[in-house]
C-alpha cells in the first residue's frame, strides 16, 4: 500500500505549513525531519486512528502485506543504485482508508524520465502485497491489494498502449491510432482492426502483470526469515522504522528471477506523463 507523491508548488506550500503545525503542536521551536516526514504521511495516508486498532488474523495479514511491500522494494533498489528505500511501515489503520502503511521517501533530485527497469521495478513492489499474502496464506489472499492492483494496472496499460514497450505490439500508441492522428484534418478512426488492437493490448497488460506478480512471489520466497520475522516483529510493535526497519531488511536477497525481469530491456527509457 505504498503511496507515490508529488509535490507541486501549492503542495509544497500545504506540507510545509502541516509540518510547522505539527512541530508547534510539540512546542519545537524548529521543524525537524521527522516533522516533514509525518506531514508526508498524513498527505498520502491521512491521519492515524490510534484508537482503530486491527485486530487477529487481520493484524497478522495485514503486517505481512506491508512487510511484503519493503521486502521486494528493497530487492529492486539493491538492483537499482539510487532508488529511494522503505523508511517505516505502519498498521495502524489511516483516515484515507488504508490498513497499513508503507512509507518510501520521494526522489530527491528532479526526475523527467523514467527507465524501463525502474517502471518493471515499481510494477514488482506494487503486488509485493499480494505476493506476501499468497505465500503467508497458502494462496488464500483478501481484497487489502485493491489499491495496489488498481496502480499496478494503469502503469502496465501505460507501458504497453502509451509507452509503446511492448515487443509483440511495437511503439504505438493506442489512443493516437484510435483517434485518426493528433491533428483535425479529418482522418477517420481505426475501424475493422481496432478491436483486435485493443484486444492484444488488454492481453499483454494482463501478460506483464502476471509475470511481476510471479517475480513478486519469487522474492518473497527467497526470504523467508525476514517475511516472517518482520512480520512478527511488526504485528507485535505496530510500527517499525529507521535503523530498526533497515536492520531487518539488510539481509534480503534478489532473486534470480527478479534480476533477469528488471534488466530485461534496461537501454529503453520512458519519457514521464507532464506533473506525473
Amino acid at each position: 500500500m505504498s503511496k507515490k507523491l508529488i509535490l507541486y508548488r501549492a503542495d509544497l506550500a500545504n506540507l510545509v505549513n502541516e509540518a510547522a503545525l505539527l512541530a508547534g503542536r510539540l512546542n519545537k521551536e524548529i521543524v525537524e525531519k521527522v516533522d516533514f516526514i509525518r506531514a508526508v504521511e498524513r498527505s498520502i495516508a491521512g491521519i492515524e486512528k490510534k484508537h482503530a486498532k486491527l485486530k487477529g488474523n487481520e493484524k497478522a495479514v495485514v503486517a505481512r502485506h506491508e512487510v511484503g511491500h519493503a521486502l521486494v522494494g528493497t530487492a529492486v533498489a539493491n538492483l537499482l543504485p539510487g532508488q529511494p528505500r522503505v523508511e517505516k511501515l505502519s498498521i495502524l489503520p489511516r483516515s484515507g482508508g488504508a490498513l497499513g502503511f508503507t512509507y518510501t521517501p520521494p526522489v530527491t533530485e528532479d526526475r523527467y524520465l523514467l527507465f524501463v527497469d525502474e517502471l518493471r521495478g515499481r510494477l514488482v513492489t506494487l503486488l509485493g502485497g499480494r505476493a506476501a499474502e499468497e505465500v503467508v496464506l497458502a494462496g488464500r489472499v483478501s481484497t487489502g491489494a485493491l489499491d495496489d492492483i488498481r496502480r499496478a494496472t494503469d502503469m502496465a496499460y501505460k507501458a504497453v498502449a502509451e509507452y509503446g514497450l511492448s515487443q509483440r505490439i511495437g511503439p504505438i500508441s493506442l489512443a493516437t491510432l484510435s483517434n485518426g492522428g493528433l491533428d483535425d484534418s479529418g482522418g477517420s478512426p481505426w475501424g475493422k482492426d481496432q478491436g483486435h488492437l485493443v484486444d492484444l493490448v488488454q492481453r499483454e497488460v494482463k501478460a506483464l502483470l502476471q509475470s511481476s506478480l510471479e517475480v513478486a512471489l519469487s522474492v518473497i520466497r527467497a526470504n523467508p526469515a525476514v517475511l516472517e520475522g518482520l512480520g512478527a516483529y511488526l504485528e507485535e510493535k505496530e510500527k517499525v522504522e529507521g535503523e530498526e526497519l533497515q536492520e531487518w531488511l539488510k539481509s534480503v536477497v534478489a532473486s534470480k528471477e527478479l534480476t533477469s525481469f528488471i534488466r530485461g530491456q534496461q537501454e529503453q527509457v520512458l519519457q514521464l506523463e507532464a506533473g506525473s
